[in-house]
Parts: structure tokens; sequence; C-alpha cells
């Protein structure tokens, strides 16, 4: 019997967020082994290497205002789907026989603390209908299961917990790539860089972070990946966006997080990947899957613990044994491709 058509839904095939360097680690493995792929999306960018290994379908919205787009995405899509075809919905589409849930708005509504505007309200209405007609749901961490059941009344039989997955084979130890990219940004031996890698430095807790690192009299250096800084900061150096992030994570000696939400969190798995110890806030999702050799995590709502955390890790870096030699042993799940995708085969197999 041939198998049943595969397709992924996404907003935007291009290079992107985390949705979308998902969507696309998931489409090369898939034509690397021979499957046909079809992808539904609002935008493609047809000069990528992966566009060649996918079927496109474009759903045309350029009529449709900017801001109401994803809200008519699923409807426009459905009559363009094919008999008894599987569709994995990376982005809010309704009637998927996989819904993949890499966070929840009402989970970031509480977590940061806002109620909810007029546009907020119709978000969560389109969650709902997107979680209550999909076959079954992806969480990518058991935080996102216990929200959807807590928050949104969704039966947990209908959910399954899959860890998403990282690439390993750009993101490992490398010492000499390590220390030459240390000399290229500049970092010092004689101080402790903790990276933050940050387009959302107020979701991230930059806030949080400022406050200890412009106080700290600590030999450390806060070094921000991304999005510009608001003001300059002390003992605080800004790097702009990084083409390089493999590079820039071994380069540093730690890196840093302390997120107000973080559904899973996958900055903190590709620096421990990179052989490269994390500091981060124990709210984050991606801590779920990391044990002591990781690094050092703290509270939020104890900022001295914070403080705890970053004399520990300087003492570390300053005794010379703050790397990961086998990051895999600071893991406690697969993150290989490979291995997601049979999980994903197993969700399939069971609609």
């Amino acid at each position: 019997m041939p198998a049943k058509p595969l397709a992924f839904s996404i907003n935007c095939f291009r290079r992107g967020g985390g949705m979308e360097s998902y969507t696309f680690d998931l489409v090369r493995h898939l034509a690397g082994n021979g499957r046909s792929v079809r992808i539904y999306a609002a935008k493609f960018d047809t000069a990528l290497p992966e566009y060649a290994c996918i079927e496109p379908c474009l759903i045309r919205q350029s009529l449709v205002p900017k801001k109401l787009r994803p809200f008519f995405f699923s409807a426009q899509l459905q009559p363009h789907r094919r008999p008894g075809e599987r569709l994995i919905a990376c982005n809010p589409s309704d009637h998927a026989s996989v819904f993949v849930c890499g966070g929840t708005h009402l989970g970031y509504l509480r977590s940061m603390g806002k109620s909810a505007d007029p546009l907020d309200k119709l978000t969560v209405c389109r969650n709902r209908s997107n979680y209550a007609t999909a076959r079954l749901i992806m969480a990518h961490s058991a935080q996102m299961q216990r929200e959807l059941v807590e928050l949104y009344g969704i039966d947990a039989a209908k959910i399954r917990v899959v860890y998403p997955p990282a690439d390993t084979r750009r993101f490992y130890p490398d010492a000499g790539s390590a220390a030459a990219a240390r000399r290229r940004y500049g970092f010092r031996d004689d101080e402790t860089v903790f990276l933050f890698p940050s387009t959302g430095h107020t979701r991230k807790g930059l806030g949080l972070l400022a406050a200890f690192f412009e106080r700290t009299d600590l030999p450390v250096k806060l070094a921000v990946a991304g999005s510009p800084l608001p003001r300059p900061m002390k003992n605080t150096v800004e790097l702009g966006f990084c083409n390089d992030m493999p590079a820039l994570y071994r380069a540093a000696d730690y890196t840093v997080m302390a997120s107000f939400y973080e559904p899973f969190g996958l900055v903190g798995v590709e620096s421990v990947l990179s052989g490269t110890r994390v500091v981060l806030s124990d709210n984050m999702a991606c801590t779920e899957v990391m044990n002591g050799g990781a690094g050092f995590f703290f509270s939020r709502e104890n900022p001295e613990s914070l403080a705890e955390a970053v004399r520990q890790a300087v003492a570390l870096k300053q005794a010379g044994g703050h790397k990961i030699a086998g990051p895999l042993q600071a893991l406690t799940y697969n993150p290989d491709v490979a291995h997601h995708i049979a999980g994903l085969d197993a969700m399939l197999q069971a609609v």
C-alpha cells in the first residue's frame, strides 16, 4: 500500500525563528531519506537549497491585512489539501494529523503578567480551534503539556511529549575554532564570558541579568548577540547578529538566559552540544532535558540564586574545568533529528 501524502504547514518557508528552523531540519532529513514532502506556506524563499526538496503550495494572503493573516491561513489552506493527506501543523492550522505545539498564548500571557487585548483573545480562540481539531498534539516539552491541559482543558491522552531536535552536525565541541573565535570577538582569558543570544530582550530576561552584571565585581562579561541593547551597560559587550552561532557558543565560557517564558529553549541544548555549559533560569523548559553536567540553574524569583550560579560558574572557569567534554552525557534525551522523526512517525501511525 503506498504511503499517505505528507505535508507541513508553516507561515513562511524561509530562514527564521524556532519553528522555521525546526521545519527545515525535518524537511532536510525527510528529503534526504527519499520521502516527498509538500509545504503549505504564505511565502517561500526559492533560493534556498531546501526549496528544491519540496512540493510547494502557496497560500496567497496578499489581499489579507497583515495582522489578520494568521487568522485566515488555516481556512485558505483547507481547499488545497489532498485526499488522505497527513498534515503536520507547524503554525496555527486546523484539522492537523499532528499539531506541533512549541508554546501556548495563554501560557505566554500568564508568564509575562499581561492581560489579553482583542488580538490576544483572537489568538487564544484560534489556538483552541487548532487544538480541538488536531488528531494528536506534539508538545515540545512537559511544560507545554501542562499548559495545554491546565489552561486549555485538552485531554492529556491527546498529547505526546516529543522534545525538539538539534543539529548535531553543526553544534559540537571544537577547541581550535573556540580559541580562534575568542580572539575574533576579543574575549579575554582573565574574564568569564556569558553569552546571551536574544532577539527579544524583555522576554529573555535581560533586565534581571543586567541588574546583576552591572553591579558585580566579579571578572565577568555579558556578551549580547542579536538585537541591539536598549542602552550602554557595564560589564556588557554588544556583538550584533551572528551568522555562525556554533563558533560563538564555543567561544563563550557559558550561555546565560533568564526568560520569563521559554516553552523549550533550543539555545540551551545547542550550547551544551557545542561544549559550553549553561546558566539558565529553572522555568526554561529545556532544563527538563539537562542534568547537573549541563551547567547551573537558578530561580527568577530569587536574584541571589542567579548571583550564586554565576559565582560557581566563574570558580569552575578559573579552575579550568568549565567546558563539556561529552555533551550527550549532559542531556537526558537524544537530540538527533532522526530520533525526533521516529517519534513523529509513531504519532502519525497512531492517527
